[in-house]
């Protein structure tokens, strides 16, 4: 064999290329990671249909009129505002009457219903990231 086909200890050299590590070390992980991603995106679709369904029903709520602060709102007053949270899932108006503010829930998404989304989001990546994560780090050492 020539001179530049062989290593430092005159083995040939390798050609191909190194085999890669898999990334998922059994079935039992793969399934792991197959249910921790299912769980988080079941919560973050439940999450953006709540929060899209609270937009839609304050619009729906806006144009139906009867509520004096939408319709402050949609006139345009200076006073009026229309916020929403986040968690849970909620719109808000509030608006001076009197010289007091007051505040009228619009629409609000069931409580537990998001709560329970947002476990499964954050728990469901946490987990997946922690399956793929914690055996290549133990594997390292």
């Amino acid at each position: 064999m020539s001179e530049a086909m062989t290593g430092p200890t005159n083995e040939p050299l390798s050609t191909g290329p190194t085999p890669r590590r898999p990334l998922l070390h059994s079935r039992r992980q793969a399934l792991g990671v197959l249910v921790a991603t299912g769980a988080a995106i079941v919560g973050i679709v439940v999450l953006v249909v709540l929060w899209s369904s609270v937009g839609a029903r304050t619009l729906e709520a806006s144009a139906a009129g009867g509520e004096p602060c939408l319709e402050a709102y949609a006139a345009d007053d200076a006073g009026a505002e229309v916020s929403y949270g986040a968690m849970p899932p909620q719109a808000v108006c509030s608006w001076e009457v009197d010289g007091e503010r007051q505040e009228v829930v619009v629409t609000a998404a069931p409580t537990a219903l998001a709560v329970t989304a947002t476990v499964l989001a954050v728990g469901g990546v946490i987990g997946a990231v922690a399956l793929l994560v914690v055996p290549r780090v133990r594997d390292a050492r």
